[in-house]
């Protein structure tokens, strides 16, 4: 048997992080496979040491390792987390034009820090990057790794791609859409008296959107807003958008 002292509060979200298949209850023993098994060997996990384990839907927990080998190591939980105790109480949605090249790969990774539910790919007139399954599955690992690295228990929902007419569709409380022509209010000033349990923010590709698609957004109910007087990149533009609306309706 390995070590039971109970870590200090708050300790959890400095251990290595451990995903796994469903929740689990105190004294319960789960082994690590697959990715997990080698994380756990890269960190070279010893008898007696503390980790976290969590299900990527909101479960936590603390374990001690019982056992450490090469094909094996198996972790027994000493102490369940609050659910969803580090998770934003705003539901968000981001919804990102498809880019070229590995772009949105840096978005998912930081979205997930902060604290973002799901992001849905779109495609649009402008969007000048493809999907496959191949990089659906990529954009699912780093944001599982992220969530790892930052404490989440809760990993985003990575949806397949859509097309520009079912974005529109998607509902939430709050619908924003980031528009660069002028009629475009300030996000600062939109929604002012909302507090919205979900909420949808649409940012374009490299070559934006397209008046169409404006046109149909604004009669879809989406709010379009603007960043400021600066023309951003629509990875830089997706971001920024996610951190102001955490800190305006979420937890930051």
């Amino acid at each position: 048997m390995g070590d039971t002292r109970l870590p200090a509060a708050g300790v959890s979200q400095h251990l290595p992080r451990f995903r796994v298949a469903h929740p689990l209850a105190v004294g319960e023993v789960v082994t690590l496979a697959d990715e997990e098994l080698h994380h756990a060997r890269v960190r070279r996990l010893a008898i007696g040491e503390s980790v976290a384990l969590f299900d990527g839907a909101g479960f936590s927990c603390v374990g001690i390792v019982d056992a450490a080998a090469r094909d094996a190591v198996r972790v027994r939980v000493i102490e369940l987390q609050p659910p969803r105790s580090n998770e934003s109480p705003l539901a968000l949605t981001l919804a990102v034009g498809l880019p070229k090249g590995d772009k949105l790969d840096w978005v998912v990774e930081k979205a997930t820090e902060l604290g973002v539910t799901a992001l849905q790919p779109f495609a649009s007139a402008h969007t000048l990057g493809a999907a496959s399954a191949a990089r659906r599955a990529r954009w699912e690992q780093i944001a599982l790794a992220a969530a790892k690295q930052c404490g989440r228990s809760v990993v985003p929902t990575i949806h397949a791609p859509l097309a520009f007419e079912a974005l529109l569709t998607v509902p939430a409380e709050l619908r924003l859409l980031l528009a660069e022509r002028g009629d475009a209010q300030p996000l600062a000033v939109v929604g002012v008296d909302a507090r919205p349990a979900s909420l949808l923010v649409a940012v374009g590709a490299e070559g934006g959107f397209s008046d169409a698609e404006l046109g149909a957004a604004h009669a879809a109910g989406f709010a379009l807003v603007t960043l400021g007087a600066r023309m951003l990149r629509a990875e830089t533009a997706a971001i920024v958008a996610a951190a102001l609306c955490q800190a305006r309706w979420g937890d930051l």
